[in-house]
């Protein structure tokens, strides 16, 4: 998968996160990557992602929009960043198992607010689920927590390269 023929990077994860830790027992371990200048982060809804009837949780689906979009406002930034405030508008149901991705991109930067939109879309391109955000950098006394839950590879983006500061 890639856009415009954009070369897919491999982002480091999190041992902790929800949807991409490692450590997580009940979270989802999804990987995200940078494609051109959007985070792509490929998986599939599972039953116990499940609201009602095989449906997936809108709540589920505001969590994987939020994932992509703080590591667009972290690529777009080069600092930790968390959402400030985030939307989400779901335009049909999700069904368990479906193969989807969540994509996130920078709208805006300003000095401490970064403007993101995201979408969720299945294979063919059908989207289920668009989400806007506002994301600010982690307060200084936070990054250092934040930069050590990470888990990185050889294969992934490297974190040096990710955040210009000390963070």
């Amino acid at each position: 998968m890639s856009e415009g023929g954009a070369q897919r990077i491999l982002l480091p994860w999190s041992r902790t996160c929800i949807v991409c830790g490692a450590d997580n027992p009940i979270g989802l371990r999804a990987r995200s990557y940078k494609v051109g200048d959007a985070v792509h982060l490929p998986f599939a809804t599972r039953r116990e992602h499940g609201g009602w009837s095989d449906v997936t949780h809108g709540g589920f689906v505001a969590t994987v929009l939020d994932e992509v979009m703080t590591w667009a406002a972290i690529l777009g930034s080069r600092k930790p960043c968390f959402a400030a405030d985030f939307n989400v508008r779901m335009l049909e149901p999700l069904a368990a198992g479906t193969s989807c991705t969540a994509i996130g991109r920078l709208v805006k930067a300003r000095r401490r607010i970064f403007d993101l939109e995201s979408w969720l879309e299945d294979d063919e391109g059908r989207v289920y689920a668009r989400g806007s955000g506002r994301y600010m950098p982690v307060p200084p006394e936070r990054a250092r927590h934040f930069r050590d839950d990470f888990v990185t590879t050889d294969d992934c983006l490297d974190l040096d390269h990710i955040f210009r500061s000390g963070a």
